[in-house]
This record gives structure tokens, sequence and C-alpha cells, in this order.
């Protein structure tokens, strides 16, 4: 896995709201407190295995739907709704990635050694899920799989676009901008996406 990774828009991750991500094959999932800090987990509760993007949050802590275990931001279980008296072991855990917010996207990193990228913040405008493996979107961005970050040629603004590898022949987009014409930059990516899918077909 490289080192920090864009995966979502933080728009689309409001307070109180869990999101499933594939990420290179990983099952991750996303997840706002009420503190409005988003943190990036492996998608599923050390109990049984329920992903846990299909629990709930309530405050700053995370609950598995299943068996309504509770996970503290630091990932440590809190709560076991079946044992209340129990003090939790701190061994049992949720398997927590570094997490950052830059440049309007939630990024993530195996183990957070070194800083998560600096970058300005810039209006989100779509997240959008391409057909295609990302040496070819890449490419056809004129950039490389060497950089998390890539530009749109002929965008109006400056449009920066994060990926992600979902598997070998899928790529996530999530494009911010700043002053870009954000009705011709998501046109731009759509046609982009249709002639990468149709090259793909053909």
């Amino acid at each position: 896995m490289a080192d920090w990774i864009p995966i979502a828009l933080g728009r689309d991750v409001p307070d109180g709201v869990t999101r499933a991500v594939i990420v290179d094959g990983r099952e991750v999932m996303i997840w706002r407190g009420e503190d409005g800090v988003a943190h990036v987990w492996e998608d599923r509760c050390p109990h049984r295995g329920m992903r846990l993007s299909l629990g709930f949050v309530r405050s700053n802590a995370l609950n598995c739907l299943y068996h309504g275990w509770q996970y503290g931001a630091g990932a440590n279980c809190l709560r076991i709704p079946a044992h209340p008296d129990l003090t939790v072991p701190p061994t049992i855990r949720a398997n927590a990635y570094a997490a950052a917010e830059t440049g309007g996207m939630v990024w993530m990193s195996a183990d957070g050694a070194s800083p998560a990228p600096l970058l300005p913040e810039a209006t989100p405008v779509i997240s959008l899920a391409i057909e295609a493996a990302p040496e070819r979107v890449l490419a056809a961005l004129g950039s490389s799989t060497a950089h998390p970050i890539a530009a749109l040629p002929g965008a109006a603004g400056l449009l920066q676009l994060g990926w992600h590898r979902v598997h070998a022949a899928k790529t996530m987009l999530h494009a911010t901008g700043t002053g870009a014409d954000i009705a011709a930059a998501t046109a731009q990516l759509r046609a982009l996406r249709q002639n990468l899918e149709q090259g793909a077909a053909a």
C-alpha cells in the first residue's frame, strides 16, 4: 500500500456518518464523530466480523450493528452491552489506519510513518468510479501511479484529482477545485470516464 492514499471527499462523510470503501481490494470504512474528526478502520468488527460500516455513530464512538460493541475514536472497545459491568480488556480493538484530512479529501495510511500531504483547502467537485485500471486513467491525465494527486488538463481553474485503486481494473477519482467551473469540470470528468470505459470494452 502506498504511504498516503486519498479515499474520499471529506464532504461525503458528514458528522455521524459511516461509509464503506474498497482500497486496493481491502475493505475499509470511514466514520466521523460529532467532533468532526474522520477515522479510517478495517471494515470488520473484531468480535464476529460484522462490517462496521453498517454500524452507527453516537457522539464520538462507533457502535457495531450486530452485538452493539462500542469503540472509541482510538479504536479501543469501550463497552460490551451483554456484559455491562465488564472492564473491557485493552487488547480488544478495531484495526485502525492512520487518517488525515487535507485538500478537501480524507486520506489513509497503513502506519502514518510520514506526515500526510499538506494541500490547500479546495471546493469538492465529485467522486467518480471508472471501470479502468489506474495506470490507464493516470496516463490519460498525463500523470502516473507514482503520484497520489493528478490534474485535469483543460479544466477551468485548478482541479486536483486524488485517486485510489479499487482493484486491478477499477479506479476512484476524487476531484476538488480552486476557482474551477464545477459544472464544466464534472462534465469533463464524466467524458473522461466514458472514453476510458469504452476503450476498455473495445
